[in-house]
């Protein structure tokens, strides 16, 4: 806490000293006051949709044909350096461990749940995308892998002006989205307001099979299943900015979120023995996810003509989520007769609060063409989680007393940092530390009063960072870049509870998950700001995954700290410019991973290779004309002790500008060759089986949008409350 007091004492007064008259000498201000007015200009340029920058790559969404009527979720299976496992898990550069923001705020949510919130994010409500591989220290020290920034469409004209788009896709079923963007300048007062919404529906096919030793008998259970997928999610984000003058402003910004998903998973086992199918299980798997969320941030911002600058931020944000799931099996014989009948039911109730206060300083000192940025944050975590579970008995429903909990968890971090960059002459530097002071605590009490509780931890940590660049001239530029970072377990995770799937297959939480750290080094190499080759390598201890054990028939899936992992990885980027009319881009991504731990099972020590690649290529074909094509791929890989194989996708999309260039047409094909799904294989020690899913990917789409206003004005960025990821939108 000293060291925190220190910060808010450093704060203080760099704000005072911010607040005083401009510093100039009398003489240089009078110059500076002395600056020509010229003529507006106005220059029109196309960005790429995929932009590589000295600290992170950019994914300008809105540049893409085939991106704009696509899923964020789908946008990123085809992002650079980014590859997404079967059970949802984003990975950079080979690496788990992304923390995902939504316009600088985490979402505090598991790898499915986060999932499943992107999968209901539309594209058209999509600027950009930043894939930052080492953060400097000013980010949360949350995300081991890396970040990735997904930044909304922000209104950037004066007046009143926006944007609508609509789309339809038809795959096997079908899927739409809409959207409605506004904002109003009208003197000192601005006002915005975005509002999507997306109804969808889709049917996933599934294959598990799984070969148990039985009293020395192989038995093999495979299990056929079709999720039957319906969507329906809102978002609205609204607020208004009051400029009290050129160097003060205020702000209030309003956000909230609700999805409705009914989600029914019907399917039947069929366990046989040396080939001969002597039982079988039809199970009924009804789901009802709904969840609302909602955030309030007040923010200021101070900004004067020397490069000072100061923004506070403070947040409230709530969730609830409600789950409801019946899970019914009918017991066949080997001539297909009903003998048995069980029902589970699953009542789960979610509900976090969070409170998060911020503040970033920069000062510019010119004198030595350096620039100094300083800020806290305070953060407190409360959660409540109810499970009340029943099973069958006789003919009625009774509660489960094992099983039915109630979990609450609280955590609280303060943190603190300071960056210092500057540069002399072609060499650049930035150099900074990040220190976080994280108490939690979490208690889990079923109906027997059985109380299970997390490791009460209180401790501080400190990430420091460190970047170095040296342009050789103005083609060639190298860079060095370290940080040290941390990846805490989502809310839910700690929660001990079980989720039934089937009767021989579970999953339930761990609460003694650790977090875990890594230390991250990375070189680049930059040629005429074009070609960008990055070599990195990062070491994670106490690395966490959701490994699955198997006793007797039954199979469990719990995330575990499994022991450690190396990354090493060699990523190439390129714009591929041909001809005027015809330009393209290519990303390709190697990556080695060593993982070595100490499992349930066995002792883990393996060792991989992977690789990904996106390629792009745009024709201009005039009078408001354009194509494109693009294809991505993953190779076979390895994660810990699942094997995955290969994955990819071609698309195709079309372009034409209407209405005077301010309304466009979208026509594009996905998964041309329906080549997306996913198979994964799990040979370790006792286990043997295989997973298959394959959902509705090829699909044609065609997407409106119509921009009205003039002239331009840009409403600000704001990155608020960064707390708000690591809710499981889903139980």
């Amino acid at each position: 806490m000293k060291l925190l007091l220190c910060f808010f004492a450093s704060l203080l007064t760099l704000t005072a000293l911010a607040q005083q008259k401009d510093s100039l000498p009398q003489k240089d201000t009078a110059a500076f006051n002395q600056t020509k007015k010229l003529k507006e200009v106005v220059l029109a340029s196309k960005k790429p949709f995929i932009e590589q920058q000295i600290d992170k790559t950019v994914l300008n969404v809105q540049a893409d044909i085939t991106a704009i009527g696509s899923t964020a979720f789908e946008i990123l299976q085809k992002a650079p350096g980014i590859n997404i496992t079967g059970e949802d898990v984003i990975n950079m550069s080979g690496k788990a461990g992304v923390n995902v923001l939504i316009d600088g705020r985490p979402t505090q949510m598991s790898a499915k749940e986060l999932a499943n919130f992107l999968r209901g994010m539309s594209g058209s409500t999509i600027d950009k995308i930043e894939l930052i591989s080492n953060p400097s220290s000013r980010f949360d020290a949350q995300g081991n892998a890396g970040i990735i920034n997904i930044r909304l469409k922000k209104n950037k004209i004066k007046g009143t002006n926006g944007n609508v788009t609509a789309g339809y896709q038809q795959q096997v079923h079908y899927r739409s989205n809409g959207s409605f963007n506004i904002n109003h300048r009208l003197g000192k007062i601005n006002a915005f307001a975005n509002i999507s919404v997306n109804n969808n529906l889709q049917h996933t096919s599934g294959v598990i099979s799984r070969n148990v030793l039985v009293d020395n008998v192989v038995k093999n259970f495979n299990n056929v299943t079709t999720d039957i997928d319906r969507n329906v999610s809102h978002n609205t984000r609204a607020g208004i900015d009051f400029y009290q003058n050129k160097k003060n402003s205020f702000g209030i910004l309003f956000t909230s979120s609700g999805n409705r998903n009914p989600f029914n998973t019907p399917g039947i086992t069929h366990i046989s023995s040396n080939g001969t199918i002597d039982s079988a299980l039809k199970t009924s798997n009804d789901n009802l996810y709904k969840n609302r969320r909602y955030n309030t941030n007040f923010n200021y911002k101070y900004e004067d003509t020397l490069g000072s600058e100061l923004n506070i931020d403070a947040d409230y944000t709530w969730f609830k989520n409600t789950n409801l799931t019946n899970l019914t099996t009918d017991y066949l014989d080997r001539f297909n007769t009903k003998y048995n009948y069980t029902a589970n039911d699953l009542d789960v109730a979610t509900q976090i609060n969070i409170y998060a206060l911020k503040a970033d300083y920069i000062r510019q000192l010119k004198k030595i063409n350096a620039k100094v940025e300083t800020g806290f944050k305070l953060s407190a975590v409360a959660t409540n989680n109810n499970l009340l579970a029943a099973s069958l008995n006789g003919s009625a429903m009774k509660a489960d007393t094992g099983r039915s909990n109630e979990f609450n968890y609280k955590e609280n971090i303060y943190a603190a940092y300071i960056n210092l960059g500057r540069q002399i002459k072609k060499l650049e530097y930035q150099i900074g530390v990040r220190v976080e002071n994280s108490a939690v605590k979490g208690t889990s009490v079923d109906l027997r009063n059985t109380q299970i509780n997390t490791p009460d931890t209180n401790y501080v940590n400190i990430f420091p960072t460190a970047f170095v660049s040296y342009k050789v001239n103005d083609k060639n530029m190298f860079a060095l870049s370290y940080s040290k970072r941390i990846n805490r377990p989502d809310y839910q995770s700690l929660n001990p509870f079980e989720t039934i799937y089937d009767i021989y297959t579970s999953e339930k939480g761990n609460p003694y998950l650790k977090p875990q750290y890594s230390n991250n080094f990375e070189v680049k190499y930059t040629y005429r700001y074009a070609l960008n080759i990055a070599v990195g390598y990062n070491r994670t201890k106490n690395y966490s995954q959701t490994i699955t054990t198997q006793t007797g028939q039954q199979t469990t899936g719990t995330p575990a700290n499994i022991g450690s992992l190396d990354n090493g990885y060699l990523n190439i980027s390129a714009p591929l410019p041909i001809t005027k009319w015809w330009n393209g881009y290519a990303n390709i991504t190697g990556f080695f991973n060593h993982y070595q731990g100490i499992l349930p099972n066995g002792i883990l020590n393996e060792k991989t290779f992977g690789m990904n690649y996106y390629i792009q290529q745009n024709f201009t074909l005039g009078k408001g004309w354009s194509t494109q094509v693009s294809s991505w791929f993953n190779a076979a890989t390895k994660e810990a002790i699942f094997n995955s194989k290969s994955l990819g996708s071609l698309d195709f999309g079309v372009r034409k500008n209407i209405l005077k260039a301010k309304g466009s047409l979208r026509l594009s094909v996905a998964d041309i060759f329906n080549t997306q799904r996913w198979q994964q294989t799990v040979q370790f020690a006792n286990m043997d089986f295989s997973y298959y899913r394959k959902w509705e990917s090829r699909g044609v789409r065609l997407q409106f949008s119509w921009s009205f206003g003039k002239t331009g004005f840009k409403e600000r960025d704001r990155a608020t409350n960064q707390d708000a990821n690591r809710i499981k939108e889903k139980n």
